[in-house]
């Protein structure tokens, strides 16, 4: 199940002309997951397990969070499901990849999509910087 054990590696993905990518072998998606897109904090997008999301909503609707309840789900972009050649439906694909591909990161329990593996590494020189 996507995001139940560590999530590490990198990969070159292609956009399909359908706006779809395949998830990583090594994420351990399978097929009918449901996982949701979220607006990174710069440019790039994560993808995470729908029932990661699921409980923080629950855990701040009942903690009457409701600031940080508006800011995690306004970055929501998109609910997508697998199919069964464990693809998805990348639907910020039009203005974000670069020449119908990505570059997706590893982060332990999600995916970041870059818009390219040079977009990853400025990002991660960036985060050394700070």
């Amino acid at each position: 199940m996507f995001g139940s054990i560590p999530i590490f590696g990198n990969s070159e993905c292609k956009v399909d002309c359908k706006g779809r990518i395949f998830i990583p072998k090594f994420s351990d998606v399978e097929e009918n997951e449901q996982l949701i897109i979220q607006k990174g904090k710069s440019n790039y997008y994560i993808i995470i397990n729908w029932s990661k999301v699921e409980k923080e909503i629950t855990k701040l609707k009942t903690l009457g969070a409701e600031q940080k309840l508006e800011i995690l789900t306004n970055s929501i972009v998109g609910f997508v499901k697998t199919d069964k050649q464990k693809r998805i439906l990348f639907k910020p694909f039009e203005s974000f990849a670069i020449d119908r591909k990505v570059f997706i990161h590893g982060n332990y329990d999600s995916l970041q999509v870059f818009p390219s593996q040079l977009d990853y590494e400025n990002y991660i020189e960036e985060l050394k910087s700070r």
